[in-house]
């Protein structure tokens, strides 16, 4: 799978906060990773052409190297090809993997079907802001022990919003249901309009999940300083909540634009 540059910032991110929970996930019988965006579990940089660990594999060896592997790692995704390709991969490095083909908001359930009691960490990847469905967060928080770390796409937001505010229907719709409806953007400048929107999704999040959202969201961007994505971390435990704060990049190297 082709990515930019900056994909390698993410799977570094994700990579420390997996290994900084290391001596927590220890003390579980049990504990997970699940990605229902898995891709093929490889990733080339468009510019370099360098081939590198997507994030479940990036993921999986970080926690087997800490000493502290995830029991097993759940991986959907709607292309067939990339979940056989994941799966082999994730096999051949030694990880228990249970795959299935669909939609992130279909195999959400046969995750947590297949789901037993233990630790659990979710990793939400998607291409975009439309695929993150709202309701695929608000079912795996029902799991009492889990965390999930969300890749929150600012660049569709900001794209869409303001075109798709008087339509019938959004793009942006299903990842903050009912956002047209709570939100004044006439009143709000126009440079601020994704962080209104990102906002209420939180407003959502904290009141329908009772998970925090923790304070660091790094921000990351492309060659041209243009916002890309956030990585935002969900979790009711306040353990989990400090590790991420502290594994993110570091707040010096993190973005900071106006908005956003």
């Amino acid at each position: 799978m082709k990515v930019g540059a900056w994909s390698e910032n993410k799977h570094v991110a994700l990579s420390r906060y997996i290994d900084s929970a290391r001596m927590a996930r220890a003390k579980w019988p049990y504990a997970s990773f699940i990605d229902l965006f898995s891709g093929p579990g490889r990733v080339m940089n468009r510019d370099s052409k360098t081939i590198s660990d997507g994030g479940v594999l990036a993921a999986w060896r970080i926690s087997e190297k800490g000493g502290a592997p995830f029991n097993e790692i759940y991986i959907g995704d709607a292309d067939a090809g990339s979940v056989e390709a994941c799966a082999t991969r994730l096999r051949s490095a030694g990880a228990n993997v249970r795959a299935c083909v669909g939609t992130a908001s279909v195999t959400v359930d046969w995750v947590l079907d297949a789901l037993p009691k233990g630790l659990h960490f979710a990793f939400l990847d998607p291409f975009n802001i439309e695929h993150l469905d709202f309701e695929i967060i608000r079912k795996l928080s029902a799991r009492p022990n889990i965390d999930i770390l969300i890749h929150f796409s600012v660049m569709d937001v900001q794209r869409n919003i303001d075109g798709d505010f008087n339509l019938a229907s959004s793009r942006l719709d299903a990842a903050a249901p009912g956002w047209r409806n709570n939100l004044r953007l006439d009143a709000v400048p126009k440079h601020e309009l994704v962080g209104a929107y990102l906002k209420y999704w939180e407003t959502l999040v904290t009141d329908l999940t009772k998970m925090q959202v923790a304070q660091s969201k790094p921000l990351f961007v492309n060659m041209n300083k243009g916002p890309l994505y956030r990585l935002i971390h969900l979790a009711r435990h306040p353990l989990a909540t400090k590790l991420w704060n502290d594994a993110a990049i570091p707040t010096s190297r993190q973005q900071s634009l106006p908005g956003f």
